[in-house]
């Protein structure tokens, strides 16, 4: 994941998200491996990341534009910020994947492997987060 500079208190807050977001999926994950000889079951997903990226970038594309002024509350403006506390994890059912024979979707090896990135994606939030308080930990000391 890309944190695009900021406080550390948006740092802490983007990566708190990324966490929850990390969490629901691997419940996602859980349940995909539980369904995975359930007839016509579809696999199903978490979308987070490519979200809070748009919403990031928006900001930043935002911040870096022209200063347009609108003469009219009506009027579009030229850049809109997406706001990335806005951002929320969604769960998907992926339709167009390739099936087994009885209509499920799930891929068991593939699963497995989400499963481990998803962790280990967890847990570098999570040390990533303590560095974070680490650092706003020494900067109130001094």
């Amino acid at each position: 994941m890309v944190i695009y500079g900021g406080s550390s208190t948006k740092s802490i807050d983007i990566m708190q998200m990324a966490m929850g977001a990390a969490s629901k999926r691997s419940s996602v994950i859980m349940n995909n491996i539980a369904n995975a000889t359930t007839p016509n079951y579809k696999r199903q997903d978490i979308t987070f990341q490519a979200q809070l990226q748009r919403a990031l970038r928006s900001e930043k594309e935002e911040a870096n534009s022209a200063p347009m002024v609108t003469t009219d509350s009506r009027h579009i403006p030229l850049t809109r910020a997406q706001d990335y506390r806005s951002v929320k994890a969604k769960k998907i059912t992926e339709f167009n994947t390739y099936q087994n024979n009885d209509g499920n979707s799930v891929d068991m090896d593939k699963e497995m492997l989400e499963h481990s990135k998803n962790t280990m994606y967890y847990n570098a939030l999570a040390q990533r987060t303590a560095k974070e308080f680490n650092k706003l930990k020494f900067i109130l000391r001094g």
